[in-house]
């Protein structure tokens, strides 16, 4: 005789086992946990940030330091913006698809004052903005480098600090801006100016020597026309120094009249006297 099973106990058993994988793909995807010293952390003053913590593996690792990778991935940035007003204003800017920041370190496992290999040690270590973390929030993930596994849950963990100021206000045009440029286009006009006049002059300076030779010949012309003078004394008589001796015709001219008049006056004296000698 069979005995068959209700299905509503079937149902349970088939719950029940997929419960207890779970929670085995749960102990085997995270082995240990993680417990941090505070989730919040503030920035000291050599830029950087010091973060405690502690591990706890199921059991005593094999080797002493076990390699292990720290992942962290910016969720959140701080922003600091300088609106007009010169009002600064500080925001939350959520993060997408950004590329987590991982680090690479050797976490010890061994007790210095017995010797042994423990399961469990707390570790320290320090980030620093040189290596491109800002203040902000950042989901953390440990991974065991030995195998990839998870090393506990991962967690959020908040960075304090300042950013850098970014400069969102209007920009404002003043006058002088304006008259700067109108100085300086006067300052161009003149010396377009300047180089007009200097042109000319060497234009004028290039020109034919024979150019400027010309009022120098015309001017002994006008000398000679000023010296020459007329003559108002018609018996004047004009001599060459060392010449031949002759005479200008218009000068004998003039000798001879003024005879022809002495002897006229001498006559008419002669005449005068010799009629008192008659009478």
């Amino acid at each position: 005789m069979s005995t068959r099973i209700p299905l509503s106990v079937r149902s349970l058993f088939v719950i029940a086992l997929a419960l207890i994988g779970l929670c085995l793909s749960s102990v085997a995807s995270a082995a240990g946990r993680v417990q941090w010293k505070s989730k919040t952390f503030k920035e000291r003053s050599d830029k950087a940030w010091n973060l405690e913590v502690a591990i706890y593996l199921p059991k005593a690792p094999d080797i002493p330091h076990v390699p292990m990778k720290f992942e962290f991935q910016p969720e959140v940035y701080y922003e600091r913006d300088m609106m007009d007003g010169d009002k600064l204003v500080e925001r939350k800017v959520p993060l997408e698809n950004r590329q987590a920041l991982i680090e690479s370190v050797d976490v010890e496992f061994l007790d210095s004052g017995t010797g042994k290999i423990e399961p469990r040690t707390r570790f320290t270590f320090k980030l620093t903005r040189a290596h491109g973390y800002e203040a902000g929030e950042y989901k953390v993930s440990i991974h065991d480098g030995r195998n990839d596994q998870a090393v506990g849950a991962p967690v959020t963990l908040v960075f304090e600090g300042e950013n850098e100021v970014i400069d969102r206000r209007a920009m404002v045009f003043s006058g002088n801006d304006k008259k700067k440029k109108a100085d300086s286009d006067d300052k161009k006009a003149a010396a377009d100016k300047d180089k007009d006049s200097d042109d000319k002059k060497a234009a004028s300076d290039d020109k034919p020597a024979d150019e400027d030779k010309k009022p120098s010949e015309s001017a002994p012309a006008t000398d000679a026309k000023s010296d020459e003078k007329p003559s108002s004394e018609p018996g004047t008589i004009k001599e060459k120094p060392g010449g031949c001796g002759c005479r200008v015709a218009g000068a004998s001219n003039g000798r001879d009249a003024g005879l022809g008049l002495l002897a006229l006056g001498l006559s008419s004296v002669l005449l005068r006297r010799r009629k008192r000698a008659l009478r």
